[in-house]
């Protein structure tokens, strides 16, 4: 009988056509046949059931994830009637845009997440091989990284939405939304593992952090705005531990000019995208 290789010209139909029709019943009942691997691919594995991830203790994002505190908007208006400078308003309108992006980073990431753990669980299901996909079940550590990091970014959302009205908002929101998809779909679709998702979260957040850092600063040398300065750095410093878990994750050196090479082009990559997106959002 001829060497199978399921690398090569259409492996799966191939081999189906070569099974008999019990042998096909059995497949697609999780009853699979085994196909033989390829030499080098020591993550391609021929299992009766796909293996989960070890467990994995919950780390919170945020400083404050069980109690988030209560801002009080009555002195927020109150700031605001007094007459925020126009600078100001530029910022909150490139806040606003950047938490939307934010939200929708991690919506591509989770519907890619998706995608490839249900083309593991189906080849897996076809032909018995475990590609060892770190997205094949709900409760794999990335999972949580994503849906933990996403609810923080919404609750940034809302107090964004409340402090800048509809017509103060960037008019492309549209835009923010689909970039911010493909910057999170990317990483998880090109990358084995979530390390480059991972290191797209630091990358972000390392903006991310010093973007609110540049109108923190100004706003605690006036001193007209105490409670909308409360919120600023409440929302800061749940980025900055967002970059933190990412840093964690990803296993690589902490630090800029410590990580490999082609990491710190990505890096540079995202940093200069982001600038160029808030300067837009701030204007248009």
């Amino acid at each position: 009988r001829p060497h199978l290789n399921p690398f090569g010209r259409r492996p799966i139909v191939g081999y189906l056509r070569s099974m008999s029709r019990r042998r096909l019943l059995n497949a697609l009942t999780f009853r699979h046949s085994s196909l033989p691997t390829v030499s080098g691919f020591n993550w391609v594995t021929s299992s009766q059931t796909l293996k989960r991830a070890p467990a994995c203790k919950p780390f919170s994002s945020s400083a404050c994830a069980e109690a988030r505190p209560q801002f009080d908007w009555s002195k927020i208006n109150q700031e605001k009637a007094q007459g925020w400078p126009e600078w100001l308003k530029a910022e909150l309108r490139s806040d606003h845009a950047g938490e939307t992006g934010a939200v929708w980073i991690y919506r591509g990431a989770k519907a890619a997440m998706e995608f490839r753990g249900s083309c593991s669980r189906m080849l897996h299901r076809l032909t018995g091989l475990d590609v060892g996909c770190p997205y094949r079940f709900r409760e794999e550590p990335a999972y949580d990284f994503v849906e933990e990091h996403c609810k923080t970014e919404a609750a940034h959302l809302e107090l964004m939405e409340k402090l800048v009205p509809p017509n103060e908002r960037s008019r492309l929101i549209p835009l923010w939304k689909l970039s911010g998809f493909i910057l999170g779909a990317l990483p998880t679709l090109a990358w084995r593992t979530p390390t480059w998702l991972y290191v797209t979260v630091e990358a972000v957040e390392t903006f991310v952090d010093v973007h609110y850092k540049n109108h923190i600063v100004p706003l605690e040398e006036l001193g007209t705005a105490p409670e909308l300065l409360r919120l600023l750095r409440h929302c800061c410093e749940e980025e900055i531990h967002h970059r933190d878990d990412a840093s964690r994750r990803s296993g690589l050196p902490i630090g800029y000019e410590q990580k490999p090479f082609i990491v710190r082009v990505w890096f540079t990559i995202v940093a200069r995208g982001s600038e160029i997106a808030v300067a837009f959002a701030k204007r248009v």
